[in-house]
């Protein structure tokens, strides 16, 4: 399913024994984090597909590397709950490949990053949960952001999955929702779901405008609509 036989820029998988590959991984166009613990295949299949810098990582030793954390080409943003060394490491990491991205250690109770918050490089959409925080993250990721809770979830990081290229969320969210949505993001948005009927897009896969790694229950159909709108 790649673009050339040399190069795969799709994979369906599991990682950990799970479908839910996303909730393991921070992908983006220059970086991708992923917990150390991963098994060596199973790293070298995704390395093959996103062909950016792997920097292993852990959050307050979690492998849920993807819940807790989100990002764009701008910034990243992460949980209090990271201990000195885990930041101090990702630091140097990005430093040593001459990223510029901006590092930020969010103070809120409600930490689950990946989940709260759906964003690219051209807008970001936050849970009303991170109302107080929106100020803040809107410096770090660079982006317009909006505050905006969708498909009655307050979860618009759990429920969307975006690159540079679209976006897609939960099938409840309304078409006055997706077209707001889209307006933000500045990208076409569709809605979908992932691992065989899973409204929860972004545990479910990791992608960046060039790739991407999908629970392995996910349906032909269904990769094809994601794939299709992602364009990868």
């Amino acid at each position: 399913m790649g673009s050339s036989q040399t190069e795969m820029t799709i994979l369906r998988t599991d990682l950990f024994g799970r479908s839910l590959v996303g909730v393991y991984l921070e992908v983006t166009n220059s970086y991708v984090l992923y917990p150390p613990s991963i098994n060596k295949s199973d790293l070298k299949k995704l390395q093959d597909v996103f062909q950016v810098d792997f920097y292993a990582f852990t959050v307050n030793n979690s492998k849920l590397v993807g819940v807790y954390s989100t990002s764009n080409k701008f910034g990243i943003i992460l949980p209090h709950i990271l201990r000195d060394d885990e930041l101090s490491n990702l630091k140097e990491n990005l430093l040593s490949s001459q990223n510029s991205t901006e590092i930020s250690v969010l103070k809120s109770i409600d930490n689950a990053y990946g989940n709260l918050i759906l964003c690219n490089d051209k807008g970001a959409i936050i849970s009303s949960l991170l109302r107080p925080y929106q100020e803040e993250i809107e410096q770090v990721l660079n982006v317009e952001t909006q505050v905006f809770d969708f498909a009655g979830s307050y979860l618009p990081g759990s429920i969307g999955i975006a690159n540079n290229k679209g976006c897609l969320v939960h099938p409840l969210a309304t078409n006055d929702e997706i077209d707001y949505i889209s307006s933000v993001l500045k990208v076409e948005t569709d809605v979908s779901t992932i691992n065989r009927g899973v409204p929860y897009l972004s545990g479910g896969a990791a992608v960046n405008d060039s790739g991407g790694v999908f629970g392995k229950l996910s349906t032909g159909p269904e990769l094809m609509r994601l794939t299709s709108v992602l364009q990868i």
